[in-house]
């Protein structure tokens, strides 16, 4: 058993239940671009073991993060509060130095590492089964599209976005329509979005990684009359 990575899940829902109750609506919300005053609204979730290593670092003109590990884990939460409505995208650029091993097993908890992902989970809950999570990842031999169960639970689906190393050393932009991934997921519609996360974990394999990652936004589409009406339409009086 991955104590490490359940333990980082554990902890994951317990925080997003906290904020869920001021859960608002949001058009368009940046979640990371890693310039001055960054870490006042990320939080890296460190375990006893050897972490990751997260460090904001300069490329041409531009500030991104950097996530070095070497046979660690850990991740970079960054906590929200907003109701989906109407479904929306997350986009991101991220880029890896180079790809874990062919060999690694990533549909096996022994196996259970990427040199990058990218998380966001919904619905938080005291109990682990009623929040889930999409985890997008850069894999090292899984096929491009595969979206398949996280060894350690059903209420994680890995989606594989990038695999391999032809594209190592380049920056890579994804865009990501949640709502439609959520649906394929789990056959349902998504309540809220509580976290987005970061993770490049090499724990189980023990193997190195360095991935950065930027310009991560998160964007939703504006509710339509028809659901405006509804959220702001008053209860119906029963004596009336």
């Amino acid at each position: 058993m991955n104590w490490l990575k359940r333990a980082l899940w554990c902890w994951l829902i317990l925080t997003a239940w906290v904020v869920a109750a001021s859960a608002q609506d949001s058009t368009l919300t940046l979640l990371g671009d890693f310039k001055k005053g960054w870490d006042r609204d990320w939080l890296v979730r460190k375990l006893p073991r050897k972490p990751t290593v997260f460090q904001v670092v300069s490329e041409d003109t531009n500030q991104v993060l950097r996530a070095t590990s070497s046979s660690s884990a850990a991740a970079l939460w960054r906590m929200l509060n907003i109701r989906t409505v109407d479904g929306g995208s997350i986009s991101w650029r991220w880029k890896i130095e180079r790809p874990l091993s062919k060999k690694t097993a990533e549909r096996t908890k022994l196996g259970d590492d990427y040199a990058a992902r990218l998380y966001l989970v919904f619905e938080p809950h005291l109990v682990s089964w009623k929040t889930h999570a999409l985890c997008y990842v850069w894999a090292a031999k899984q096929s491009v599209g595969s979206v398949y169960t996280d060894p350690y639970g059903k209420s994680v689906k890995i989606i594989v976005l990038e695999s391999g190393g032809e594209k190592k050393g380049k920056w890579v932009s994804e865009q990501r329509d949640f709502l439609e991934d959520y649906q394929k997921a789990f056959g349902k519609d998504p309540e809220m979005i509580t976290a987005v996360a970061l993770m490049v974990d090499t724990d189980n394999s023990h193997q190195e990684a360095t991935a950065w990652f930027d310009d991560i936004v998160l964007k939703l589409h504006p509710p339509k009359l028809e659901s405006q009406n509804l959220l702001l339409r008053p209860e119906a009086d029963p004596k009336r």
